[in-house]
């Protein structure tokens, strides 16, 4: 098995927007072959840190490591050959077809005519289109499509970006189970593959099983940093300050719920 190794490595980052601290010195590494969720209530920063490895949040202290290089030596272009990133919102992409907007995820590899795509990135587009079990809507309008299906065709423009590292923000949020265990089989699938995944969510029974390790935010603080397997129930009451039950199931599965007693 190939050993994993740090890929991205965050060094005692702060955000502070509008005069309040979001994040307090967050520090953590990402590794080569491993899916890494980000877990906590809503408001801990898990959006915010995202955007802050990916340059859409200006940190306030801290550095980020691309390969043990500081990324704030690349060019804007340098970095989207690092890190592809999949947001929440896909309304500005609503006019495009499925096609069109997958193949926009080969833009930093294409030189400096925007558009300018070869027959090869298409080709790329396509393959990615296929591995999220898309094929056949490469000319339907992203408008035309369900919630779950707009999400897959933002992953599959991730996937054709060709990155080491991936970040999604909440990739699985308001889908359907069938949709988002289809999203969450894709992303262990790509960590296998020896990519490296940042994944923000709200779903913890998909962080348990769907994930190598937590990344546990509460308060803008790092509340825990372990294997996926070791989360207990006090681990979890202690994150979101409620009480939970958590079995594992005949296939072998964790299953956590909220218990009100």
């Amino acid at each position: 098995m190939e050993t994993k190794v740090a890929v991205l490595s965050v060094k005692n980052i702060s955000v502070d927007i509008q005069g309040m601290r979001i994040l307090h010195g967050i520090s953590f590494s990402a590794r080569k072959c491993e899916a890494l969720a980000l877990l906590g209530p809503n408001g801990c920063g898990k959006s915010t840190l995202i955007k802050s490895i990916l340059g859409l949040c200006d940190m306030t202290s801290g550095n980020i490591f691309f390969e043990g290089r500081d990324i704030s030596l690349y060019s804007r272009k340098e970095r989207a050959l690092m890190f592809a990133y999949m947001p929440q919102n896909t309304a500005s992409l609503s006019l495009f077809t499925v096609l069109e907007t997958v193949v926009m995820g080969r833009y930093p590899h294409l030189g400096r005519l925007f558009g300018n795509y070869s027959k090869r990135d298409f080709e790329i587009a396509r393959d990615a289109i296929e591995r999220i079990g898309l094929s056949g809507f490469e000319d339907r309008p992203v408008s035309s499509l369900s919630g779950g299906e707009a999400a897959m065709v933002m992953l599959a423009r991730s996937l054709a970006q060709d990155t080491p590292v991936i970040l999604l923000d909440e990739p699985t949020s308001s889908l359907d189970p069938g949709h988002a265990l289809a999203i969450a089989d894709v992303i262990k699938k790509l960590a296998a593959s020896g990519k490296s995944l940042i994944v923000s969510m709200h779903d913890v029974n998909m962080a348990l099983n769907h994930s190598d390790r937590l990344i546990l935010l509460k308060n803008g603080h790092i509340f825990g940093n372990m294997p996926s397997e070791e989360a207990d129930r006090n681990v979890l009451e202690g994150l979101y300050g409620i009480s939970w039950d958590i079995w594992r199931t005949p296939k072998g599965h964790v299953a956590a719920i909220p218990d009100r007693e």
